[in-house]
C-alpha cells in the first residue's frame, strides 16, 4: 500500500469515530432540580390552602411540584415519590395508588375534625429529602341529607 492510500485508508478508519463523537456532543437533558413548592390537587382543583372532605368519603388526590420559576415539575414521577402525613393521623387514611407515585387515596375518618398535613418528595418511597406544608385538612358532615337518614 502506498503512502496516499494508506492516508485513505486511515481517513475512512477515522469517519465512523467522528460521527459517534459528534454524538457525544449533545447537550445533556435539562435537571429539574429540586422542588421548591408542592401542591395537592383532587379533580383537578387546587386544595393546598385547605382540603374539606365529608365524613367516610374516599376521593383520589395527586401531587404536583414546581420549581423556583413557579413552573410545574413534570415527568419525574417515575423516579420520584410523594408522601402526605396527616396529623392527626386518624383524621384521613392515606394509601398509595398502585403504579402512581404521585397519586394518593385520601379516605376521612367516620368523625368530624380539623388537622394539618404535609407532603413528601424524595428518590424512594420514604419521601423524606423535602417536606411541604403544613396545610389545613378539615373532616365535616356531608353538606346534605340523604333520603331516608332520618333528617
Amino acid at each position: 500500500m502506498r503512502v496516499g492510500q494508506l492516508s485513505f485508508a486511515m481517513g475512512l478508519l477515522l469517519v465512523p469515530l467522528m460521527i459517534t463523537a459528534c454524538g457525544d456532543d449533545e447537550a445533556a437533558p435539562e435537571q429539574h432540580g429540586t422542588p421548591v413548592d408542592a401542591r395537592l390537587f383532587v379533580n383537578g382543583t387546587d386544595v393546598s390552602a385547605g382540603l374539606a372532605l365529608a365524613v367516610g368519603e374516599t376521593v383520589r388526590a395527586e401531587v404536583r411540584f414546581y420549581n423556583e420559576q413557579g413552573d410545574e415539575i413534570t415527568g419525574i414521577d417515575a423516579e420520584h415519590f410523594t408522601a402526605l402525613t396527616v396529623i392527626p393521623a386518624a383524621l384521613v387514611t392515606v394509601a398509595d395508588v398502585p403504579g402512581e407515585h404521585f397519586q394518593k387515596d385520601l379516605t376521612a375518618a367516620a368523625a368530624e375534625g380539623a388537622g394539618t398535613f404535609r407532603i413528601g418528595y424524595g428518590h424512594d418511597a420514604a419521601a423524606d429529602e423535602a417536606e411541604f406544608g403544613p396545610f389545613d385538612v378539615v373532616v365535616a358532615a356531608p353538606a346534605f341529607a340523604t333520603i331516608g337518614d332520618g333528617r
